[in-house]
C-alpha cells in the first residue's frame, strides 16, 4: 500500500485546496459588503441550530457511504479469496482511523446540538465539529481509493507474506512462543493456497498465479531464515498436517524439512484444482518446484532434493488421473529441466528420475494415453544426451534405462530412439549408436519405412500449434538430419 501514499496525498491536497477557494471567496463576499469578520464566527441560537442541521445531514451522508461501502465490498472481497481479509482490515490503521472518524462525527453532532441552548451556544464546540466534518469529507474519496486498493487480492498475498515473515524473525534465535510462531507461518501458507485454489474456482489466472509465486517467494524467504532458527522450531505439531501421517510428520521433523513439505503440499492443493481447468496454472506450479529443486539451500540437502522428486512425481501422477495430457506434458518438461541440473550435484537421483520417467509412460501406455508414453521418451531422450554431452559418468547407464523404455510398438519412442542414435552418430560414438541401431531392428521394416519417412518430412523447428514448449519434439537440426538418414539407412 505505500505505493498509494502520493495519489492520497494529491486527493487530500485538492479537496483541501477547493475548500480554501471556497473560504477566500467567502471572506471577499463579506469584505464587499461590509459585514465585519467577526460576525462570520458568531451564531445566535437559531443560526447555531440551522447549521447544527446542516451538519446534522452532511455527517449522516458520511457515516452512510463509509460503512455501507465497507459493510459490502470487505466481506464479499473476503468470502471471495480469503476471511483473513477481516482481520487485516480491522488491523490495519487507515481502517480504523477512518470508521473512528466517521462515528466520531455522528456522535459530535448529537453533543453539540444537546449543548446548544436559547441562551448558549458552544462556539468552540461547533468550530471543532465543522473542523472535524470538513476533515472527514477531505479524506473521504482519497480513503475510498485506498479501500479500494486494500481489497485487491495481491494485497491480502503481500499481508500474509509479511506476517509469515514476522513470525519467522520473531522465531529467529528464541525458544519461547515457537508454537505460536509455527501455526502462523504454516497459516500463511494455507491462506495463500486457498486464495489460489478460490482464484482458479473463478477462472482469476493471475490471482491464481501471483499466490503460486508467493508461496515461492515465502520458501526463499524461510531458506534465508532456516540457518538461525533454534532446533526446536524443527519439531513441529502434527495439527499442522492433518492429512499426512504422523510417522510422515515425524520423518519431516527428523529431516528438519516440515516448511518445505508444508509449501509443497500447499502447491499440491492448487494443482489438483488447476488440472483440466487453467495449465497457465498448472504450468506456474510446474515452475516453481523445479526452481525450488534447484535453489541453494536445497541442491546441498539431500533430503530436499528427493522431496522436489517426489512432489514432481506425485504432481505427474494426479494430472494422469486425471488424463490431464497437456498438464503431464509441462510437468515432464520441467523436470527434465531439473534432471538436467541435478546431474552433476546428484547423478544417483538421476538414474531415479530417468526411472520415473519410464515408469510413468508405461503407466500411460497402460490408460492409453499414447502422446504422454511419446513425450515421456523424447525427454528421456533429452536427458540422454545431455549426460553424454556432459560426459556424466552415468550416461551409459542412463541409455540403458533408456532402451529398456517399453513403448508397446510406440512409433513415437522408436523415434526419440532414432533422434539420440543420430546424435551419435553425429558425435562419432559408435558404441552407443549401435545400442540403439540394435534396439531398432525389432521393429519390422515397414515400421521402420514409416518412421524414417516421417521424422524426414519434420522441417519445421516450431510446432505448427502453440504449446507450452513450442518445439516439435520431432525436429532434427540441420546438422544431424544427414546422420539420422545414414542411421535410419542402416537399419534396413
Amino acid at each position: 500500500m505505500k505505493g498509494n501514499a502520493p495519489t492520497l496525498a494529491r486527493g487530500i491536497l485538492v479537496m483541501a485546496a477547493i475548500l480554501g477557494i471556497t473560504a477566500a471567496a467567502v471572506l471577499a463576499d463579506a469584505l464587499r459588503a461590509g459585514v465585519p469578520l467577526g460576525r462570520l464566527g458568531a451564531f445566535d441560537a437559531n443560526e447555531a441550530r440551522n447549521l447544527i442541521n446542516a451538519f446534522s445531514r452532511a455527517g449522516n451522508q458520511l457515516v452512510a457511504v463509509v460503512f455501507t461501502t465497507v459493510s459490502i465490498a470487505v466481506p464479499l472481497t473476503a468470502n471471495m479469496y480469503s476471511l483473513k481479509f477481516l482481520e487485516f482490515f480491522l488491523k490495519d490503521r487507515v481502517n480504523s482511523g477512518m470508521l473512528l472518524l466517521a462515528a466520531t462525527v455522528a456522535l459530535n453532532t448529537i453533543l453539540v446540538q444537546y449543548a446548544t441552548k436559547d441562551d448558549f451556544v458552544p462556539m468552540l464546540a461547533l468550530n471543532v465539529h465543522f473542523a472535524l466534518l470538513s476533515l472527514a469529507f477531505i479524506l473521504l474519496f482519497p480513503y475510498l481509493y485506498y479501500l479500494f486498493r486494500f481489497l485487491h487480492p495481491n494485497t491480502l498475498l503481500e499481508r500474509l507474506a509479511s506476517e509469515c515473515t514476522y513470525h519467522l524473525d520473531r522465531a529467529t534465535g528464541r525458544r519461547n512462543a515457537l508454537g505460536e510462531h509455527r501455526r502462523h507461518v504454516s497459516e500463511s501458507f494455507e491462506h495463500i493456497a486457498n486464495i489460489a485454489v478460490r482464484s482458479v474456482d473463478r477462472l482469476d489466472r493471475n490471482t491464481a498465479i501471483e499466490s503460486v509465486h508467493m508461496l515461492e517467494d515465502l520458501a526463499g524467504r524461510y531458506r534465508a531464515h532456516k540457518a538461525r532458527l533454534p532446533a526446536e522450531w524443527f519439531e513441529a505439531e502434527k495439527e499442522l498436517f492433518l492429512s499426512f501421517s504422523s510417522a510422515a510428520v515425524d520423518e519431516a521433523n527428523a529431516s528438519r524439512s516440515w516448511v518445505e513439505m508444508k509449501i509443497l503440499s500447499q502447491l499440491r492443493q492448487v494443482l489438483g484444482s488447476a488440472l483440466t481447468r487453467m495449465h497457465d496454472v498448472t504450468s506456474a506450479v510446474a515452475k516453481a518446484l523445479r526452481r525450488f529443486g534447484l535453489a541453494e539451500g536445497v541442491r546441498s540437502d539431500p533430503r530436499l532434493r528427493e522431496l522436489a522428486v517426489e512432489y514432481f512425481n506425485t504432481f505427474i501422477r494426479r494430472a494422469m488421473n486425471t488424463r490431464d495430457v497437456r498438464s503431464v506434458f509441462i510437468l515432464f518438461d520441467q523436470y527434465r529441466i531439473l534432471a538436467e541440473e541435478l546431474l552433476a550435484d546428484d547423478p544417483e537421483l538421476v538414474l531415479e528420475i530417468a526411472y520415473y520417467f519410464a515408469y510413468y509412460g508405461q503407466i500411460a501406455r497402460d490408460m492409453q494415453l499414447s502422446f504422454v508414453v511419446d513425450a515421456a521418451a523424447h525427454d528421456l531422450g533429452a536427458l540422454v544426451r545431455h549426460a553424454w554431452e556432459k560426459q556424466s559418468p552415468i550416461a551409459e547407464r542412463l541409455l540403458e534405462s533408456f532402451l529398456r523404455y517399453d513403448g508397446a510398438g510406440s512409433l513415437g519412442v522408436a523415434k526419440a530412439q532414432a533422434i539420440l542414435g543420430s546424435y551419435f552418430v553425429m558425435t562419432d560414438r559408435a558404441g552407443a549408436a549401435a545400442q540403439v541401431k540394435e534396439r531398432l531392428r525389432l521393429l519390422e521394416s515397414a515400421r521402420i519405412e514409416r518412421l524414417s519417412a516421417e521424422l524426414m518430412a519434420v522441417r519445421r523447428e516450431k510446432y505448427w500449434e502453440v504449446n507450452e514448449r513450442r518445439m516439435n519434439m520431432e525436429y532434427v537440426p540441420d546438422a544431424q538430419r544427414e546422420r539420422l538418414r545414414e542411421f535410419l539407412g542402416g537399419l534396413r
